[in-house]
């Protein structure tokens, strides 16, 4: 979660960003829940659901469907292409449902559990749930934050090595988990390397080079399965909030890029030649100001707008865009 000053009343750390994305509408209108596009997948799917502010976006190939968190209802929706839509995940335990992730080789859907009233000084909790990707049936709740005690906790994101373990960050305490198939947790890092705070996205290349960012200090950092941490060295500062690898080894990273009169929310397209110790950009595209996070869909980079500045507010409709690069 990539949260800005001034804009959602749950939500007060201190990056602001100001510039609003070419994807953003404002009025739903006539507008169609799909639009339809040049490549395979639609280019937008709208999803008439006031009040839902998904942080989270996953796609599910096998179930046709993308699948939605939400930071207000703790719940997780699956949406169909028309924009139809409806409750996978209702459990009561979940406070706030922040990063989600496929876990393909044990069928089933992780599920950052969090609170956003750590951002007011209120209760937090960094846990992991786990769900059969099929039925939803809970599987195992996990407390993350009991391994790293003595301060606030914030689950983020979550991914998973080709075995099933699963990774996940804390954006409050900087640290990063590990946690088996069956639910044993243990801390990855917990160190002075994280800091600053704000652990964000992280994701696992198809040869195991686990790269997550670090969205206050600006950048990637590439964090080894024996806890060792170094930054990747990026041509220019960002703040990326959800990142995902794509089938041909590059990362697509939502950002806030810019600063000031030139801030503005952008998906970038990053490759390395070095094993992730530096990266290029190799294509960007504007999005709008509060998408969060990205899911790949046959090849398609689709990106998910919370629309955290309109929470407590008139957010009626949230849209899944598909990011066009140049």
């Amino acid at each position: 979660m990539r949260a800005r000053r001034g804009v959602a009343p749950a939500i007060v750390i201190g990056l602001t960003l100001t510039a609003c994305g070419g994807t953003q509408m404002d009025d739903p209108g006539d507008q169609p829940s799909v639009v339809a596009g040049t490549m395979p997948g639609p280019a937008l799917v709208r999803v008439q659901d006031p009040g839902l502010h998904p942080e989270g976006i996953e796609w599910d190939g096998a179930g046709e469907r993308f699948l939605l968190s939400s930071v207000t209802r703790g719940t997780v929706t699956e949406v169909h292409d028309d924009g139809s839509h409806s409750i996978f995940i209702n459990d009561p335990d979940i406070v706030s449902s922040i990063g989600i992730h496929i876990d393909h080789a044990n069928s089933r859907l992780l599920v950052a559990n969090s609170n956003l009233a750590m951002f007011q000084g209120g209760d937090s909790h960094a846990m992991l749930g786990s769900y059969d990707l099929e039925t939803g049936e809970r599987i195992f709740m996990v407390d993350l934050g009991a391994l790293t005690p003595g301060g606030p906790q914030f689950a983020n994101d979550v991914t998973t090595t080709p075995d099933g373990t699963a990774l996940v960050t804390n954006y409050a305490t900087p640290a990063i988990y590990s946690v088996t198939p069956d639910g044993e947790a243990s801390v990855l890092v917990d160190s002075a390397a994280l800091a600053p705070g704000g652990i964000n996205g992280i994701d696992v290349s198809s040869d195991g080079i686990l790269v997550a960012a670090q969205v206050e200090a600006r950048g990637l950092i590439r964090v080894g399965m024996d806890g060792s941490v170094s930054a990747i060295g990026l041509p220019e500062p960002m703040a990326v909030d959800g990142l995902v690898f794509l089938s041909d080894g590059r990362l697509a990273a939502v950002a806030g890029t810019g600063d000031g009169d030139t801030a503005r929310t952008e998906v970038l397209l990053l490759a390395s030649e070095d094993g992730w110790a530096t990266a290029t950009i190799t294509a960007r595209w504007e999005a709008a100001a509060d998408a969060t996070t990205a899911a790949v869909r046959d090849g398609q980079v689709y990106v998910i707008d919370a629309r955290f500045a309109d929470m407590g507010g008139e957010a009626s409709h949230f849209d899944i865009t598909k990011a066009v690069f140049e």
